[in-house]
C-alpha cells in the first residue's frame, strides 16, 4: 500500500482539479497571472506526480496583460467525455466592490 501525504503537490498549485480516468490521475492547478497558464500533472499511485503540460500557452489562448495583482486565471476544471479531454478555466482581470470582471 501506498503512504501518500499532504500535500500530494509541492509548491504552489492552488485551486486543484483532480479526474481519474482508469488507471490514470489528472489534476490540474491556478496559475493567476503567470504565464504560461495552468499546470496539469499526473499520477499513477497519487504519491508519484509529474508535471505534464502547461496548456494555456499562447497569448491567444490567454491574454492577461492587465490583470491585477493574484488576478489572471482562477480554478480551472478538467472533465473527460467520449474520449476528449476538456479544460475550463477563467480569467480574472480585477475584483472590486465585491464584483469581478472575468472571461
Amino acid at each position: 500500500m501506498v503512504m501518500i501525504r499532504n500535500p500530494i503537490l509541492k509548491g504552489f498549485n492552488p485551486d486543484p482539479s483532480i479526474i481519474r480516468i482508469k488507471d490514470d490521475f489528472y489534476i490540474a492547478t491556478s496559475t493567476f497571472e503567470w504565464f504560461p497558464g495552468v499546470q496539469i500533472h499526473h499520477s499513477r499511485d497519487l504519491k508519484h506526480w509529474r508535471l505534464l503540460t502547461r496548456p494555456l500557452s499562447r497569448v491567444s489562448q490567454l491574454d492577461i496583460n492587465g490583470v491585477d495583482d493574484s488576478m489572471g486565471i482562477w480554478a480551472p476544471c478538467l472533465s473527460f467525455d467520449n474520449g476528449t479531454y476538456y479544460l475550463t478555466y477563467t480569467v480574472v482581470k480585477s475584483v472590486r466592490g465585491g464584483y469581478m470582471d472575468a472571461q
